[in-house]
């Protein structure tokens, strides 16, 4: 109980530090749109490259386009994030896993604390056990969504600031090209499968508790 309650607390701190920019960078995964090769440090290829075997590194961009030798503002961990600061939203929206799951795993635990009590007791079937399940069923499910949807729109609203910012090289100030960043969709799966078990459970809960009562009615 204890521990759910500051998995909580956890997660609102979190939240507050984000939207505060004082907390987790706000990143989220894009993907590469951009209609020219890049070496694998994400170094666009620029006209008049060669490669370290000689041949040639194509398709390349123009120098009046990309500086030699800049990388893309992106980083691999996984997969590729760009990343900004100074946007609450951004942020808040970027790091809805982190919180967003915290928040949901400690009030998971508290909804179902009553369960296993009962069920430890004997009483499986007890009042407002299935209610509780399926409560925790849409916690599971509302914080994958949040995490899901929030990757998504803080990728959007971090290209649109990287395709907005005025970049700097030794060659001087450049802007990032429209359309070579986008925002990736990625979805993991494994919460959505709990929530379903967690509503299995909750209707199985259900059943047996008409069962429970028939029984006793009969008695």
């Amino acid at each position: 109980m204890v521990a759910s309650a500051l998995a909580v607390v956890a997660g609102v701190v979190i939240a507050v530090l984000a939207a505060d920019d004082r907390g987790t960078a706000a990143e989220a995964p894009v993907r590469l749109t951009a209609p020219v090769a890049y070496t694998d440090a994400l170094v666009p290829c620029v006209d008049g490259w060669t490669m370290a075997d000689g041949s040639s590194c194509e398709p390349a961009a123009s120098p009046d386009v990309w500086p030699a030798g800049e990388p893309l503002p992106v980083r691999r961990s996984g997969s590729l994030l760009a990343g900004t600061t100074g946007d609450a939203l951004s942020a808040l929206l970027a790091t809805a896993g982190a919180w967003g799951g915290l928040v949901a795993g400690g009030g998971v635990g508290l909804l179902l604390v009553p369960v296993l009590r009962s069920t430890a007791s004997g009483r499986p079937f007890g009042p407002g056990n299935d209610r509780r399940l399926l409560l925790a069923a849409v916690v599971v499910a509302g914080a994958w969504a949040l995490a899901t949807v929030g990757d998504r729109l803080a990728a959007a609203r971090i290209v649109a600031v990287i395709e907005g910012t005025p970049r700097w090289s030794s060659t001087g100030s450049f802007e990032m090209p429209t359309g070579w960043l986008a925002p990736a969709f990625e979805v993991t799966w494994w919460p959505l499968l709990l929530a379903l078990l967690l509503i299995a459970l909750a209707a199985a809960t259900r059943r047996g508790s008409r069962l429970a009562a028939d029984v006793r009615g009969l008695v």
